[in-house]
C-alpha cells in the first residue's frame, strides 16, 4: 500500500473506532431497557461496519 492508501485506511479505521467509543460511552446503568437496547444496536452496527472495512483492506504481498 502507498503512504496515501495507508493514511486513508488509518483514517477510516479511526472514524469507526471513534463511533464505537461514542456508542460505548452512551451505555449507562441508569438507562431504561429500551434506551440500552438502542445503544447496543448502534454499537453492534458500528462494530459490523468496522469489520466490513477491515475485510475490504487488501492483505498479503503486493
Amino acid at each position: 500500500m502507498t503512504h496515501i492508501e495507508t493514511t486513508r485506511v488509518n483514517e477510516v479505521i479511526g472514524l469507526h473506532i471513534g463511533t464505537i467509543q461514542e456508542s460505548a460511552q452512551m451505555l449507562n446503568v441508569n438507562c431504561e431497557i429500551q434506551e440500552l437496547e438502542a445503544h447496543i444496536a448502534t454499537l453492534e452496527q458500528a462494530i459490523a461496519d468496522l469489520k466490513e472495512s477491515l475485510a475490504a483492506i487488501p492483505h498479503g504481498n503486493p
